[in-house]
């Protein structure tokens, strides 16, 4: 007997997550391409590195990894609650945006179900549908690759259970105009849950974003999803936390195992949310370099999008695989778009200044000679 005997009926859709030179740590990276210098911009991890407050916090709660934490994370579920307006009952901590996506799916989704996902958007959506064997459709993108909530709308059947839209989306950059995600949430049937996935919320920059957080009193299956992996620099540290109705997050937490969240990630988190400098810090750095690709992408006549996150979308009219190789031989890696049929596309995370000057000096070298 093998394996494929015992496993659920969706193994064949699952696959495990495959590191390729991207998703690599800095110093493999650099042991692989035999460079002392690399400049990682496939991750979208902030440059600017934990405050020293987190550090001190985290440090002196290593004295107590003999005790259990906070089995929910009480603490920082009350801090988010007063930043956001909404009760600490309204609030949930995982390990990382990423779990608080799979407890959504293993708390709301069956096999009959269906769940609307953008075809471009963060592939976690895709994984999580396919673990509880629910069924994905996929809705499409508008000419300027931002998200075509009518045809979200026109997906909409009796059998679908969610909707998934990250905002500001991921790989794009994009926001959903919030005149436009009102008008969406009024036309939607309400016993559809919304899930919004806000990781980048920190970093958006338009007028017209604005958070879903503030329209919870009016929908009550509407989720918004959040993470201190980008702007509050704990990517390693792995916390994500969800903000809903209190029905919703009552639902989660049948799901959600206790204790998911550690003891030196909660006291790192709970410093960091005190330390709104650190945040405006690495908003300041991210805007900055932004700044010096759009006008390096404008010299060089390459179309990209403007940004709302720490990460830019780029069009170089080449082959990305191409690109890709050719800037890792400068040490400079960053992240194709081929898996979503964007064949000449890339996404690249702003990193510190210097690694953005590597990134589009490499690249001015390349389309010169190209």
């Amino acid at each position: 007997m093998n394996v494929n005997n015992i496993v659920r009926k969706v193994y064949p859709k699952l696959t495990p997550y495959k590191c390729e030179l991207a998703d690599l740590p800095v110093e493999e990276i650099k042991a692989v391409l035999g460079k002392e210098t690399v400049y990682k911009l496939s991750f979208n991890e902030s440059p600017l590195g934990p405050s020293p407050k987190v550090i001190q916090a985290m440090t002196e709660s290593l004295c107590d990894l003999n005790l259990y934490p906070s089995s929910a994370g009480d603490s920082i579920m009350k801090k988010i609650a007063e930043i956001e307006g909404v009760s600490p009952g309204q609030v949930i901590l995982s390990n990382g945006a990423d779990e608080m996506i799979l407890l959504i799916a293993q708390t709301f989704l069956e096999p009959e179900d269906e769940v609307i996902i953008p075809k471009v958007s963060f592939i976690q959506y895709l994984a999580a549908t396919n673990l509880m064997g629910a069924t994905p459709v996929f809705s499409e993108m508008s000419e300027d690759l931002s998200y075509d909530l009518e045809d979200v709308l026109r997906k909409v059947t009796s059998k679908t259970k969610a909707i998934f839209l990250c905002n500001p989306n991921n790989p794009t950059g994009t926001i959903i105009p919030k005149a436009e995600l009102v008008k969406f949430l009024n036309k939607l049937p309400d016993h559809i849950l919304v899930v919004i996935d806000e990781a980048y919320h920190e970093y958006a920059v338009s007028p017209e974003f604005e958070s879903g957080v503030r329209y919870l009193n009016q929908h009550k299956f509407l989720f918004v999803v959040r993470t201190f992996s980008k702007a509050h620099s704990l990517a390693g540290a792995r916390l994500g936390y969800g903000i809903g109705t209190m029905e919703v997050i009552d639902a989660i937490n049948h799901v959600r195992p206790p204790f998911n969240v550690n003891a030196v990630v909660q006291a790192g988190a709970l410093a960091s949310l005190e330390d709104l400098e650190h945040i405006q810090e690495a908003k300041a750095l991210n805007n900055q370099g932004k700044e010096l690709m759009y006008e390096v992408f404008e010299s060089l006549g390459l179309p990209y999008r403007k940004s709302d996150t720490n990460f830019v979308f780029v069009d170089t009219k080449m082959d990305s695989n191409v690109i890709f190789q050719k800037l890792a031989e400068h040490g400079v890696i960053v992240r194709t778009l081929k898996g979503y049929g964007l064949d000449t596309s890339i996404r690249v995370s702003v990193g510190k200044h210097e690694g953005v000057l590597a990134f589009v000096n490499a690249l001015k070298q390349i389309m010169t000679q190209a």
